[in-house]
């Protein structure tokens, strides 16, 4: 159990008021918290021609030469999403010390989900290709995604002909993924179903069909009180992982819901669970092909 002081609970309290009240349409209120300091914004870098191929990159203060990367896809049931609600969570790892990239990809029902699938994989090729201008190491780049985003970031992590098809000549150091679906046939709702409706084959659509022993390094984090991504998707994805000669790391907040696993990136807010550091951690801790 983590005891947190009556102040931390009162800008809990408020944060999940604002953001399920529809008050805070576009994360302002995380985004507040995060303030604006001990970093350096390179925005609407283009990895693409469509006008939402772009990402911006979030540069720490003090960083050194040849740091880690974290690219960073957030969620929004494939529909819904801008860069611009995320900085909380690129400011959470900038503190620390990684660059932290965070792509905009075109959405349904304006695309096909193979291309803002393809968006993830071009996204990263891009900055494989341009991170060393910013300071960056391009051999350990980690994906890194929330709820649909972790979707994305498993497809592109776990599917090397997708990276082979974007031109990306290095593999990933890692995959972080929080709260994400993985397993999720048969397709239960309606829009979703419709998200993914012109695959041949539903199984191409899930991130478990790629999982095979030359997989990167993976952490996956879930929360148990998650009733919207339930966490047997995280469950599933390690097993496999495991069944095919791969592996993963799991780890399971007590208590914790969908949008908690998120919002406890923000820094202000790493009380309601150890997300941050244990990605962190996991960073830290990964050895990359050299």
């Amino acid at each position: 159990m983590i005891s947190i002081s009556r102040r931390s609970a009162s800008l809990y309290l408020i944060l999940i008021i604002a953001l399920f009240s529809g008050a805070c349409s576009r994360l302002d209120v995380l985004n507040a918290t995060a303030g604006s300091s001990g970093y350096r914004r390179v925005a609407d870098q283009a990895y693409g021609s469509a006008p939402r191929q772009k990402l911006d990159i979030y540069i720490p203060t003090d960083k050194t030469a040849n740091t880690d990367v974290v690219i960073f896809f957030y969620g929004g049931r494939w529909q819904t999403g801008d860069k611009n609600d995320y900085r909380f969570a690129a400011a959470g790892l900038t503190a620390n010390g990684v660059i932290s990239v965070i792509p905009d990809y075109r959405l349904y029902p304006q695309v096909d989900w193979r291309d803002f699938i393809g968006d993830a994989a071009a996204a990263y090729r891009w900055v494989e290709k341009n991170i060393a201008a910013h300071g960056g190491n391009p051999r350990r780049i980690f994906l890194m995604g929330h709820s649909a985003g972790a979707h994305i970031t498993a497809m592109v992590a776990l599917d090397q002909s997708l990276r082979r098809q974007a031109g990306s000549e290095i593999n990933p150091c890692g995959m972080i993924g929080l709260a994400g679906p993985y397993d999720f046939l048969p397709f239960a709702d309606a829009d979703v179903k419709q998200v993914f409706h012109s695959a041949e084959r539903a199984l191409e659509t899930q991130p478990v069909f790629y999982a095979d022993r030359t997989d990167p390094n993976i952490l996956l984090l879930t929360g148990d009180a998650d009733t919207s991504v339930k966490p047997r998707n995280t469950y599933r994805l390690a097993q496999t992982l495991q069944d095919r000669g791969g592996k993963a790391q799991v780890i399971v907040y007590k208590g914790v819901g969908h949008a908690e696993i998120l919002i406890a990136l923000a820094p202000r807010l790493k009380f309601i669970a150890p997300v941050l550091s244990d990605a962190l951690n996991f960073i830290r801790k990964t050895e990359c092909e050299p």
